[in-house]
């Protein structure tokens, strides 16, 4: 291989590090996050669900949301999921009035 050559290969090799590091790889981590989002969604939708059916009685909301609460936050520190308690507290509400309308 050529001088020639060689240097053409690193300025091309260059030019697709840079093209990744700027576009390619930006584009990867927001449809990493949407699918994280999608999950996260999934698994409080499901809680919500579960929480419904296993408590029992009259005026055991907070019970049922505090039951919530503790399963989805688990579930965000092991996948390294962070949001707020009020954006989580949305989240559940969301889902709560999705299951009452027969979502």
């Amino acid at each position: 291989m050529n001088e020639l050559t060689f240097n053409f290969l690193k300025i091309v090799v260059a030019i697709s590090a840079a093209l990744i590091s700027a576009y390619i790889i930006p584009l990867l981590k927001e449809k990493l996050a949407d699918i994280k989002y999608q999950r996260l969604l999934e698994v409080v939708e499901l809680a919500v669900r579960a929480a419904e059916q296993t408590i029992k009685g009259s005026g055991m909301g907070a019970v049922k949301k505090d039951e919530v609460i503790a399963f989805v936050t688990k579930w965000m520190v092991g996948h390294g999921i962070l949001i707020t308690e009020e954006q989580l507290d949305q989240l559940i509400e969301a889902a709560v009035f999705n299951m009452n309308r027969g979502d």
